[in-house]
């Protein structure tokens, strides 16, 4: 699939993108190792300790999985915790998410926009981390349901950014860092599974009864602050060279050369090259896919846990633990992902997730038992790796580099933020009479995600062993 080309949203004239890393292993560039750390990718002018230096591959996995943990500390209790420590009901459940997901709809595209026109992802990404741990601590002190609605689409709009602008950080660091360079998407995101995790495991000795799940976000707003502390570690942080950070551009590594001038990105540019993107019919109808899967996923994540405590009976301090069950076979759908790519194509992959995420919210609609509960978290890595690791990675495949980041923007715009916002308020709703109707809608969704994919991704070509199309 041929990328728009990169002219569209620079100054200058710049040769058109592959959008390559496909997902899988990619090609090993040239390894170019000097005694000043270049074979990295390191930049000489790097202020940072040696020792962070050295290891970029370790400090981008690290930072995943702090983004992660915070998710992990609240999303598997969030509506039950709504429910016990501030009395909502299902359509007021549905619309905090709702208001909140909004934030995914205005934050991620300013601010990933920004980060393309202006160089300063790294700057950005440490910024709205630390806004968000402000948020979750000032989030377990509120009381009534318009400030809860207000403090968490605060912390939302500071929260939904930082997916998209890290990702965007790796993919662009991937192009000019050879220890990164070499590793496939899906081994570094891995490491956000495993920190999703670890909350699981903490919050079941922490939440001994209902009433101790108003520890929540406090909790969060921990992980968070250690997200911060990480985040500065990133192998393209703002202290890694002088006197800023910078992304795309290099000299060729272990040259010695002068770094090139950037090209001017301009706004209209990057306006420009984003609507030629999306104007590509097998594209758009691929995002509009992606947006009934998220719709059926946002779903089934916000009323899942009201299904396993409510109508199955399930203590809220086990939810962790039984999410951790989906989450670390997760981790083997993820270690999988490279050869799931290989034998099935992007396609089949694609349209294999969504057919799992329909079956998996039917039986939940059908059969609420605790059965059905623990059992279907077995697929649940299905559904991540095609929802949250595949789309992306699809989606650089056709992006030009100047609106890179852009690019994941716009997918947490379009597809994240308004699945979220669909999935929550139109759930709540229609969960506030039965519980299963959600589940039953939330399959008629996934259903016509998997129709769309099947239809966007009729002309993906193979991929090779190697990682490279055919």
């Amino acid at each position: 699939m041929t990328a728009t080309g990169r002219s569209a949203a620079t100054e200058s004239t710049g040769n058109e993108s592959t959008g390559e890393p496909t997902g899988n292993e990619s090609t090993e560039p040239e390894d170019a190792g000097s005694e000043d750390g270049s074979e990295t990718g390191a930049d000489p002018a790097d202020r940072r300790p040696g020792w962070i230096r050295a290891r970029p591959l370790a400090a981008t996995r690290a930072s995943y999985a702090a983004l992660y943990a915070v998710d992990g500390a609240m999303l598997p209790f969030f509506s039950v915790f709504l429910a016990f420590v501030h009395g909502l009901d299902t359509a007021q459940i549905g619309m905090v998410l709702a208001v909140s997901s909004a934030a995914a709809v205005i934050a991620p595209p300013a601010l990933t926009v920004a980060a393309d026109r202006y160089g300063r992802a790294e700057t950005l990404f440490l910024f709205i981390l630390a806004a968000s741990a402000i948020a979750l601590s000032v989030f377990a002190f509120v009381g009534g349901y318009w400030w809860v609605v207000f403090v968490y689409a605060a912390f939302s709009l500071a929260r939904e950014p930082t997916r998209p602008l890290l990702d965007g950080i790796f993919f662009a660091s991937q192009r000019h860092i050879t220890a990164l360079a070499r590793v496939s998407y899906h081994k570094v995101r891995i490491w956000g599974t495993v920190g999703y995790m670890v909350p699981g495991v903490l919050l079941y000795f922490v939440l001994t009864d209902r009433h101790s799940l108003w520890l929540l976000p406090l909790v969060a707003a921990g992980l968070a602050i250690l997200g911060v502390a990480v985040a500065a570690m990133l192998p393209t942080g703002p202290l890694a060279g002088a006197p800023g950070a910078r992304i795309g551009g290099p000299a060729r590594e272990g040259s010695g050369e002068p770094e090139q001038p950037r090209e001017t990105v301009t706004l209209t540019g990057v306006a420009r090259a984003a609507g030629a993107l999306l104007r590509v019919p097998s594209t758009a109808v691929f995002v509009v896919a992606m947006f009934w899967l998220q719709v059926a996923v946002t779903a089934y994540s916000t009323f899942y846990p009201l299904m396993a405590t409510e109508v199955v009976g399930l203590s809220p301090r086990w939810l962790g633990l039984v999410t951790n069950l989906g989450v670390l076979v997760e981790i083997a759908y993820m270690a999988a992902f490279g050869w799931l790519v290989r034998r099935l194509g992007w396609r089949w992959l694609m349209v294999l997730g969504a057919a799992t995420a329909t079956v998996r919210v039917a039986l939940l609609a059908a059969f609420p038992t605790i059965g059905v509960v623990v059992g279907t978290q077995v697929v649940h890595g299905m559904v991540i790796i095609v929802s949250m690791v595949a789309g992306r990675v699809i989606l650089d495949r056709r992006a030009p580099d100047a609106i890179r980041h852009t690019t994941q923007g716009l997918y947490a715009m379009l597809v994240l933020g308004g699945g979220r916002i669909v999935g929550s308020a139109f759930g709540g709703l229609v969960a506030s009479d039965d519980l299963s109707r959600v589940f039953w809608a939330a399959a008629l969704a996934a259903l016509v995600a998997m129709l769309g994919l099947a239809w966007s991704l009729r002309d993906e070509r193979p991929v090779a062993a190697d990682g490279s199309s055919l």
